[in-house]
């Protein structure tokens, strides 16, 4: 799952405490519509609203059955009034593709309505399609959130409305349901949102952890499918023993603030408590670049303390609203159904960028020696990719790696405990990761 599920999770939280008389924008008008069938590949997704928007706030995502995410190219009208979005590249085909739009006026006041629809590919560019969708199996998840925000180099802090509970059922493309039901394991029942035909949807949010958990405990959550031709019961169990991730805290926030585009620039946090490589971390930066998805080759382990943001994937002098998470799950998958389990916590944060080409020569400086730990500055540009590496033999033509960083600004400073334990040691930086 990538950072605008999280956002799809947020924004319907805000909406279940949207006060009725607050003003509110709308959309009042889609292309293709919604719950609309066959629609091309390639075809561009119109949202038109009733009143001017914030762009800055305003944005759609996108996502398919299986918490596949896709980022269209977005852009707006000369009177913010219509956000169109551009597959590129072109959605997958023979796929229903669910999209919710969050964001607000420029007065502040939050989308109305119910902003959440889907549509059906065809079978190519040209459409005409089934629009039956193509899910195997029916999957049924739980899983709590807990949401940070992060500011400066500090922690991260809580966001006003923290924890959230989410249960999803979606069904296979074969199948359909009157209503699904989710029995708690404190024996309440709540009744699922069908937010379109293959998908029943569940969110609660507060600001008190007590309340939270007491609600929402771990055990035995039984969904109950209600068809006309039969019904179902699945049991996900949200474990004891799955411990909620802490909030991720990245390392180099400052750089962070003043990347180069035209460079790679490597995010770092700290390491996560307990994090194994049966975990899974998730990097998003806006709706520009984002680490694989769960499940697929080069997702990040849970083990993982940076990720890689390629020179040319990001635009320059751009705010991005981005987010690191880390789950601990559990997934099961037998032939007929699959089911998912979690905790996550999610910190979010904004990655500046520059108008580039922020480099320039290293300078090694200012070398200090104390007992186990020797220590030197590297003089670049701000924002500036610098790796340093290290040798204690010359001859033998390796220089293993000590560090990637990104400076905050005209110099950076490196410690190496390497030192402490090798007699003599050579070191050189160079820009880049």
């Amino acid at each position: 799952m990538r950072r605008n599920f999280l956002g799809l999770l947020i924004f319907t939280w805000a909406l279940m405490h949207l006060s009725p008389a607050q003003a509110a924008p709308t959309i009042v008008s889609t292309v293709p519509l919604n719950g609309a069938s066959g629609v091309s590949t390639s075809a561009p997704v119109v949202f038109t609203f009733s009143e001017t928007m914030d762009p800055d706030n305003t944005s759609a995502i996108f996502y398919d059955s299986a918490f596949n995410f896709y980022t269209p190219t977005a852009a707006w009208s000369v009177n913010d009034t219509i956000l169109t979005y551009t597959p590129s590249p072109a959605f997958p085909a023979n796929k229903t593709i669910s999209w919710v739009v969050s964001g607000q006026n420029p007065a502040g006041d939050p989308v109305g309505g119910f902003p959440i629809g889907s549509f059906t590919t065809g079978s190519g560019s040209g459409g005409g399609g089934t629009g039956s969708g193509t899910n195997a199996i029916t999957t049924f998840t739980v899983g709590k959130l807990h949401s940070y925000s992060q500011t400066s180099t500090a922690l991260p802090t809580l966001d006003p409305d923290p924890y959230s509970f989410l249960a999803v059922t979606g069904l296979a493309s074969n199948r359909t349901a009157t209503s699904v039901a989710l029995t708690l394991p404190t024996a309440a029942v709540s009744n699922l949102d069908q937010i379109r035909p293959e998908s029943f949807i569940l969110v609660g949010s507060t600001n008190n952890l007590t309340t939270f958990d007491n609600t929402f405990p771990a055990g035995n959550y039984s969904f109950f499918v209600q068809a006309a031709s039969s019904n179902q019961t699945v049991v996900v169990n949200l474990p004891p023993g799955m411990a909620q991730p802490n909030a991720p805290h990245l390392t180099n926030y400052p750089a962070a603030q003043a990347v180069d585009p035209t460079h790679a620039f490597v995010l770092g946090w700290d390491p996560f408590s307990g994090g194994t490589a049966a975990d899974y971390i998730s990097v998003d930066i806006g709706e520009a670049y984002s680490s694989t998805n769960a499940g697929s080759l080069g997702a990040l382990p849970g083990t993982a303390v940076a990720f890689t943001i390629p020179a040319g994937k990001l635009q320059s002098n751009t705010n991005y609203d981005s987010s690191i998470s880390f789950y601990h799950f559990l997934a099961v998958t037998n032939a007929s159904y699959a089911t998912t389990a979690f905790r996550v916590t999610s910190t979010t944060f904004s990655l500046i960028t520059t108008s580039g080409a922020t480099s320039s020569p290293l300078v090694l400086t200012n070398a200090s020696w104390a007992p186990g730990i020797f220590s030197f500055d590297v003089l670049c540009a701000p924002g500036q990719t610098v790796t340093i590496e290290y040798t204690n033999v010359l001859s033998a033509g390796a220089w293993p790696k000590l560090l990637t960083t990104n400076s905050p600004g005209s110099r950076v400073h490196i410690v190496s405990p390497q030192a402490g334990t090798i007699p003599s040691l050579f070191y050189r930086a160079r820009t880049g990761p």
